[in-house]
């Protein structure tokens, strides 16, 4: 069985929850979007988070990464091609993007 790859919707979601945390966003929102299951939304907040701390940006402490990889070992980049677009976003405009995004659900 192959795995659904997340969306980019999914993604700017999750990053937001990594990067500024759960005031506004939480992992069940984005369940929404594409039928996944909270697990699996909120292993890859933690992922994200994982993936800005190797990359030295700060990230929530709400959120515990979790790189999937030993310690002292990078983790998998799945998806840093769109967070590394999200990393200079302040936490405003990247709330805007979230908002518009759940508009769409």
């Amino acid at each position: 069985m192959t795995q659904k790859l997340f969306t980019k919707n999914e993604i700017v979601l999750c990053t937001y929850i990594a990067r500024f945390g759960r005031d506004y966003f939480v992992e069940r929102m984005v369940c929404r979007i594409e039928n996944r299951s909270e697990s699996s939304v909120k292993m890859k907040v933690q992922n994200i988070a994982a993936m800005l701390r190797e990359e030295n940006f700060p990230h929530s402490s709400e959120v515990a990464p979790l790189s999937g990889a030993p310690t002292g070992k990078e983790g998998r980049r799945t998806n840093w091609d769109i967070v590394k677009g999200l990393v200079n976003q302040e936490e405003p405009e990247l709330r805007a993007m979230c908002k518009k995004v759940i508009s769409m659900i």
